[in-house]
């Protein structure tokens, strides 16, 4: 039985989450491998800027650009489609398709960005990658979700992850939260939070 380790941030790992972090895969940071999920964060350009943001901030935890799958599944074909003119590949480039569970596991974690958090959703749903992000979770795949891919995991979307039941209040302008609900109210998150979880257990950092 694998651990789920899951930071639901505000806006991106701080250094002492990056810690804990590479705490958790224990690999020297050019070995680890990500998957990285922009597709939130790009229907606008305001929303695109942040792109280049993500992958500059993975660069300089020192992961290596060769070990870094841009993965926008907006270029994904939908669950349940038959490919017709390019059924002759017979082996898809990752980038290209839906990844199974199995192949998930080439992957220490999982990134997603910030943007909007119902394309994002729209998005797994009609690819399909829900479901088997879901199960890559449950298998030990490292999930990091930054404002909007916070969103997702948690309970703000009828068909996100619901990690948590609770919705999360990303990039909050007002006080500082101490401690978590002891119900199903909205958790807000400032700068520079996040709520992490491992296995059961669901902290506030």
């Amino acid at each position: 039985m694998h651990k789920r380790y899951v930071f639901l941030t505000s806006d991106g790992l701080t250094d002492d989450m990056k810690k804990k972090f590479f705490d958790i895969i224990r690999k020297n940071p050019k070995e680890v491998r990500v998957l990285y999920i922009p597709t939130a964060g790009i229907e606008t350009d305001g929303a695109r800027e942040s792109f280049a943001i993500g992958l500059h901030e993975l660069l300089l935890m020192g992961i290596h650009y060769d070990n870094i799958l841009v993965y926008n599944l907006e270029l994904l074909l939908s669950k349940g489609y038959e490919r017709t003119y390019s059924s002759y590949i017979e082996e898809i480039p990752m980038v290209a398709k839906l990844l199974t569970a199995e192949e998930l596991k080439a992957f220490d974690a999982v990134f997603v960005s910030g943007g909007d958090s119902a394309v994002l959703c729209r998005e797994m749903v009609r690819t399909g990658l829900n479901n088997t992000i879901k199960k890559a979770i449950n298998n030990g795949l490292i999930y990091v979700g930054i404002s909007a891919g916070s969103m997702y995991a948690a309970g703000n979307l009828d068909e996100g992850l619901h990690i948590i039941s609770n919705a999360i209040i990303p990039h909050w302008s007002g006080d500082k939260r101490i401690d978590l609900p002891s119900d199903s109210s909205d958790i807000p998150l400032t700068d520079g939070q996040a709520i992490y979880i491992e296995s059961n257990k669901i902290i506030l950092i």
